[in-house]
């Protein structure tokens, strides 16, 4: 008998489940740098914490990847969610920085085990014969059920620093963590193992070769992925420890940053899809894109020069909400570059080069946070945006 969408949707409920609580779990990136500067760890050294979060999955992506593939997602799953919650028990309780490095390579680690394999296993869940029909059902209730997670740890974390203080939004976390384990441990999976022999690495090679010889013949991809480069490394220097440090400046209370922000989230479950819809209104995507990185630089040069509580909070509100407005049709005119046979290579090296990206992003933000003010950090790296709009405006038609 032939499963109705509302059944399939219904035996998929864990995922969504999960999807929320992390989302939920972004409660400690609101207060992330407060947190550790309350460990007498400075913006760069906990900015340097932050970055392996960024730069160790770019090594170990694919390698958890095909030990997923071969022990079962599931199992990996829960080892990456079993890890997590035992480093972050560690972070809780130790001030020691050089402890902190290792709980935090160890984290940059075990998030791989889950990242890919949970979709990956939610997925084979669906009948194969309706997967492809469903796959859009899945994705897009599991980005808004991420969505309503950030709402939740937006709203939380305002309510627990008034009354707990900064440590309880870990503890939240952590429980969300333990949530997540035992959802996820009582879920059923259909895993079909894959023999990884000679012939599928050699097949491996081959692509990343011609993955590798596109991006470096082709133009257009390559401008996108440059340009990208740049956008990303502005918008995490920017959106990590100088934004943290503006709004301690601005006199913006802690307990109501999460308000703001669970606000923005609201407001972005539904950027995405005007955003599709505003770019038809330019002769090209291109175009659109552009738009917005120009944008984006008003915005950071305005903070550069107005400090005040009600500025920090429309700048909290439109540095988020101007992400949500370019990734969704960032990536509809990256893919539309790209051949299909080397899609998914290629949009592996674009994930490396992101990763990279907020790295590198990451450690110059709290350098120079660590040195200047907050206003003038954002000032700084507004400069990186200019690379990335001169890329773009080299990209050519008909890419539109």
């Amino acid at each position: 008998m032939e499963l109705t969408k509302r059944q399939i949707l219904y035996q998929l409920w864990p995922f969504f489940s999960y999807k929320l609580l992390k989302g939920a779990c972004f409660i400690t990136t609101i207060t992330f740098f407060i947190f550790f500067n309350n460990k007498n760890i400075n913006y760069f050294e906990a900015s340097a914490l932050l970055s392996l979060l960024f730069l160790l999955p770019v090594f170990f992506e694919t390698i958890t990847g095909v030990i997923a593939d071969t022990i079962g997602r599931k199992f990996s799953v829960l080892i990456g969610i079993f890890g997590e919650l035992l480093i972050i028990i560690g972070i809780i309780f130790t001030s020691n920085y050089l402890l902190l490095l290792i709980l935090f390579a160890l984290w940059g680690i075990v998030t791989t085990f889950a990242s890919g394999a949970d979709d990956a296993w939610a997925i084979e869940l669906i009948p194969e014969q309706l997967r492809e029909k469903f796959l859009d059902h899945y994705y897009s209730l599991s980005s808004s059920s991420f969505s309503l997670g950030m709402i939740v740890a937006g709203s939380l974390s305002s309510l627990l620093i008034f009354i707990y203080g900064n440590q309880s939004v870990w503890f939240a976390r952590l429980f969300f963590v333990i949530l997540i384990f035992v959802i996820l441990s009582f879920t059923k999976e259909n895993f079909r193992k894959t023999t990884h022999n000679e012939s599928h690495f050699k097949a491996f090679y081959i692509n990343l070769a011609k993955g590798l010889s596109h991006f470096w013949n082709n133009l257009n991809t390559r401008n996108i992925v440059l340009g990208e480069f740049f956008a990303t490394l502005t918008l995490v220097g920017i959106g990590s420890a100088s934004l943290q440090k503006y709004l301690l400046e601005s006199s913006l209370l802690e307990s109501n940053w999460g308000l703001v922000y669970s606000i923005s989230a609201i407001v972005g479950v539904f950027i995405p899809l005007f955003a599709m819809q505003l770019s038809k209104k330019f002769s090209s995507q291109k175009k659109y894109l552009i738009f917005v990185f120009i944008s984006q630089a008003v915005l950071y040069l305005s903070a550069s020069i107005i400090l005040n509580p009600l500025f920090a909070i429309v700048f909290i509100f439109l540095h988020n909400n101007l992400e949500d407005a370019f990734n969704p049709v960032n990536s509809s005119f990256f893919h539309k570059e790209i051949p299909s046979n080397i899609r998914a290579t290629l949009s592996s090296l674009q994930s490396t080069s992101l990763g990279l990206a907020a790295f590198t992003g990451t450690i110059l933000g709290g350098f120079l946070t660590n040195q200047l003010n907050g206003q003038l950090s954002i000032g700084i790296l507004t400069l990186f945006l200019l690379p990335a709009i001169i890329f773009y405006t080299k990209i050519k038609t008909p890419i539109s």
